[in-house]
């Protein structure tokens, strides 16, 4: 795993049951909104789980978008004729 950037929430110890998928959340989450591309520091991002899916239901604090930001794996996209 890299090294975790500075959070200003204390992560549980490393033995704790959930301490895996809190440093895996400070790592995943996302940093820029997607409406405006401003820093999602002073936003508010929470993470859901949808079976396999890990999703982030993020507040941007500039524009005010909110929404849901989807981890996947693989995305298989069509593409139309043009």
């Amino acid at each position: 795993m890299p090294a975790l950037p500075p959070d200003p929430h204390r992560l549980p110890p490393a033995g704790e049951w959930f301490a895996s998928d809190a440093a895996h959340h400070l790592l995943d989450k996302p940093k820029f909104c997607p409406g405006c591309a401003a820093s999602l520091d002073r936003g508010l991002i929470t993470e859901w789980w949808s079976a396999t899916d890990r999703i982030f239901l993020t507040w941007c604090a500039e524009c005010h978008w909110s929404g849901n930001v989807v981890l996947f794996d693989r995305a298989i996209i069509e593409e139309p004729e043009h």
